[in-house]
């Protein structure tokens, strides 16, 4: 109590106090909210806000538990080191510990010598109040602003309040009320590890948790079994787990563990038990077995089981691509298979045998409980295998090549993969894909690749510009599974039983390679290129000879080196027991490009047999106003476009070309020539050519619908409006002799694209040349780090382009000399922050600013 009246005291004393409070604005005492665990030490700011200089403060709050039972088992207060002046201090704390509220008085005031009032100041942290909360799950406390009654004193009660230091009256303060909320935190749980044993076996493990709020001394955590798990297996309390497996247990199973603390909370994690059965295993005869039609071919298989269960082992016929019914004897794995004299028992044919033992199947845990072995029988074809030879191959189009076979039937034969190499010339032909034959898709083969450039393994390294393998295997599990086809002459299978492969090229536009013959051809970089294995796959087919599409003389050369074109050298025949035999004839092919007269003739664009004449000029200029929807035959129309024959069909070129040759003015087929330079200037719409050059046309495609106008003396105009694309088609012309220079168009437009030729036919480069100078709107913008600054120079001047903040801070300068045309500079803010900018262009006497907008 004495501490109390000598606070009040020294406030009367030393601050002239005055009984009517003055008014202030944002005066205010703010407590620190926070959220904190149960029985845990921790402390919320007491924070100042005075507009004003003060020469005393006074803070009176009341603590009180406002749910869930909560309180403070401890509580103080100590002064932060932020509050340098008003030194002389008293803190008071009046605390039950039992949920009764609490009170805490706490002062400043201006009394020592050499002190100084607390400057104005906003949310400046006087001091902490540090606490214990108790133990409860979750509840509140309050700390807020409250009258204290004093005793035997004049002014009997007071409130949180500051003196202001220059007129020592009394200023009353609003206190923002702070709360801590006591919660309780959730309990974890460390993952478990998944586990693999074999059925029979247990497993034994342990579940590991913890809880925050241990460290506080006021938590306990238990262990349960959660869902989903096993039926038979525990979880005790301290986290022991076990479990006894059986064979009917074989499987992946998922193990949930819960974790609970004291107030309920609960964490949990699941792990996975992978209860495994090793599958028997069978074994098949290694030879493989030859019968005559009308025999039956039989024998046995074993099986062994090397953990015994969890059933017996049980025999059966897992698969079988022939005719017929092959059966098994499901106890003893005795087989047989009764044939017949007929074709679909030619070739060779694939018995999948399997043994069980019955256990469960439970991918990737448990994924077999069986085994198989499969019994074959041998048949090699004689084999002859070619690269097609096309014909009449127009270019820009795509080409179908195939490979094929020729073989003829033989009971002792049959094929069950190949491994091809292929070359061909890239600079004309650029491969697209390849897919499995006719051939590979009705006899159901099970793997087919192809591979080029880095991966293509041509001998020791990658295969160089211009050849391709291609890989493919009847069976992927276990040998060669060949089906019962083999070329296209076939009874048994039919028409393009025989295609093994398609390939498709793009073939070149370039019209250096008219009319000529591109060659595909069989390609060697060592003994396992172009290859053709038996079914068993104990036997490789070499090249026997190879021949060129044109030549019945075989090139093969076993003298030859890798890499060549002349077949597997001699270093490729070895004495092994399985050596290779040379069974195979490869034929060369390619791909014949069609001479573009022999389509239509060079000028005849509407195919009537007549070249360069009216009707052709007339077709050509539709072509320019309303696009390739007045071609019938378009591939054939725009082969016979290239007027000028400068190897670019639909040209402005080629029609001028097609005007002079119909007025007499030219002769057919000119020399070619490099396109010609020219400046145009657009001015408010109205184009117009610099140079001194005659023009013989133009083609301006100019966005959305517009009205152009002609301002060229003595030459034609066509237009009209594409609605599909947005865009008006403008052809200038003249279907006489004459040409322009100077303005040629009025466009009220943007223009998308441009395309000249001069009176001779030659095509043109237009250099665009602005008519004033401008500055463009950055682009992106927004944008984020760089952005592209353009501006237009009609003629060459040194510019300056300067960029500012929004403060008007010079950010970065960019200075220099221009030509004339449109000039780009890039600017990268990645050292500056987001927000808005200007950027400022002075080039001569002219100057302009736009914004822009950083955004990171």
């Amino acid at each position: 109590m004495m501490q109390k009246r000598t606070l009040y005291s020294l406030l009367l004393t030393s601050f002239i106090l005055v009984f009517a409070f003055t008014s202030a604005i944002a005066q205010e005492v703010t407590v620190d909210s926070k959220s904190v665990a149960r029985c845990q030490e921790q402390s919320i700011d007491l924070m100042l806000t005075n507009p004003d200089a003060i020469s005393a403060f006074e803070i009176i709050l009341e603590v009180t538990s406002t749910s869930g039972g909560a309180f403070f088992t401890d509580v103080n207060v100590v002064w932060d080191d932020n509050l340098t002046v008003l030194t002389n201090r008293i803190i008071d704390v009046i605390a039950h510990y039992d949920g009764t509220p609490d009170t805490i008085r706490i002062a400043g005031m201006l009394i020592d010598a050499g002190d100084v009032c607390l400057d104005p100041s906003t949310d400046l942290v006087v001091g902490e109040v540090v606490f214990t909360t108790n133990d409860v799950c979750d509840g509140t406390i309050e700390l807020a602003g409250t009258d204290f009654v004093y005793q035997s004193i004049p002014v009997s009660t007071a409130s949180t309040q500051f003196v202001d230091c220059a007129t020592t009256t009394l200023v009353p303060v609003v206190v923002n009320t702070g709360t801590v909320t006591v919660a309780n935190q959730a309990p974890t749980i460390e993952g478990i590890a998944d586990a693999t044993l074999h059925w029979g076996t247990a497993y034994s493990g342990a579940a590991f948790g913890d809880d925050p709020d241990l460290v506080n001394g006021c938590e306990g955590i238990t262990f349960s079994k959660g869902t989903p798990a096993p039926a038979d297996l525990s979880v005790q309390n301290d986290g022991t787990i076990y479990w006894l497996t059986t064979g009917a247990d074989v499987g992946n199973h998922e193990v949930t563990v819960v974790v609970t603390d004291e107030c309920g909370a609960t964490a949990q994690t699941t792990f996975f038990i992978c209860v495994e059965n090793t599958p028997p295993e069978i074994t098949c005869p290694t030879d493989t077995v030859r019968i005559i039609w009308g025999e039956t071919a039989g024998g046995i298989v074993t099986g062994f089981d090397p953990d015994g269960g969890p059933n017996s082992l049980a025999y059966s016929v897992a698969g079988f691509n022939g005719p017929g019914a092959p059966s098994i004897n499901p106890a003893t794995g005795v087989w047989e298979w009764v044939t017949i004299e007929d074709n679909p028992y030619l070739g060779l044919f694939q018995l999948d045998l399997a043994v069980t033992d019955g256990g469960n199947i439970d991918p990737p845990c448990a994924p077999a409980n069986a085994d198989t072995c499969s019994v074959y029988v041998l048949v090699i074809p004689t084999i002859r295998a070619t690269i097609e030879k096309t014909h009449g191959t127009i270019q820009g189009n795509s080409e179908e090549v195939s490979i094929y076979l020729d073989s003829l039937i033989d009971p002792e034969i049959e094929m069950g993969g190949f491994d091809f190499l292929i070359h061909y010339d890239a600079s004309a032909l650029y491969f697209q894909s390849a897919v499995p034959g006719q051939m590979l898709v009705d006899c159901g083969w099970e793997y087919f690749t192809f591979r080029y450039g880095a991966n293509g393994n041509c001998g020791p390294s990658a295969c160089p510009s211009g050849v391709l393998r291609v890989v493919a295997m009847a069976e992927t599990n276990n040998g060669a599974n060949h089906p019962a086809c083999f070329s296209a002459d076939d009874p048994i299978n039919g028409t393009n039983a025989g295609q093994l492969v398609s390939l498709s090229f793009l073939v070149t536009n370039d019209r250096t390679f008219e009319c000529m013959y591109v060659p595909i051809r069989w390609i060697w970089y060592d003994c396992g290129d172009n290859t053709i294995s038996s079914k068993s796959g104990d036997t490789l087919f070499l090249s026997d000879e190879v021949f060129d599409y044109d030549s019945s003389l075989s090139v093969h050369n076993l003298g030859a080196e890798f890499p060549s074109f002349y077949g597997a050298n001699a270093s490729c025949d070895t004495e092994d027991k399985y050596f290779p035999l040379r069974l195979v004839d490869f034929y060369n092919g390619g791909i014949d490009i069609v001479c573009a007269d022999s389509i239509d003739g060079r000028g005849d664009l509407n195919l009537n047999g007549l070249l360069n004449e009216i009707a052709d000029a007339v077709l050509y200029t539709n072509y320019f106003v309303y696009g390739l929807g007045v071609f019938n035959y378009v591939d054939a129309q725009t082969a016979a476009s290239d007027v000028n024959a400068d190897g670019i069909p639909l040209t402005v070129g080629d029609l001028v070309y097609q005007i002079r040759i119909i007025v007499g003015d030219a002769q057919a087929y000119p020399k070619s020539i490099a396109p010609t330079a020219v400046d145009m200037v657009i001015n408010n719409g109205r184009m117009s050519i610099t140079n001194n050059v005659p023009m013989g046309a133009a083609f301006v495609v100019a966005e959305g619908q517009v009205t152009p106008e002609l301002l060229a003396n003595d030459m034609d105009m066509m237009y009209a409006y594409d609605a599909a694309n947005n865009q008006t088609r403008i052809l200038v012309y003249s279907i006489s002799t004459n040409s322009f220079t100077g303005e040629f168009l009025d466009v009220q437009g943007e223009l998308v694209t441009v395309e000249m030729a001069t009176y001779e036919g030659h095509p043109v480069k237009i250099e665009m040349i602005p008519s004033e100078f401008r500055l463009a709107q950055n682009y992106p913008n927004p944008f984020n780090p760089t952005t592209t600054i353009s501006f237009d120079v009609p003629v060459a001047t040194s510019y300056n382009l300067t960029i500012y903040n929004i403060n008007g801070q010079e950010v970065e300068r960019f200075a220099g000399t221009a030509e004339a045309g449109v000039f780009e500079v890039e600017w990268d803010a990645s050292n500056v922050g987001s927000g808005v900018y200007f950027y400022r262009l002075e080039a001569g006497d002219f100057s302009a600013t736009k914004k822009m907008v950083l955004v990171k």
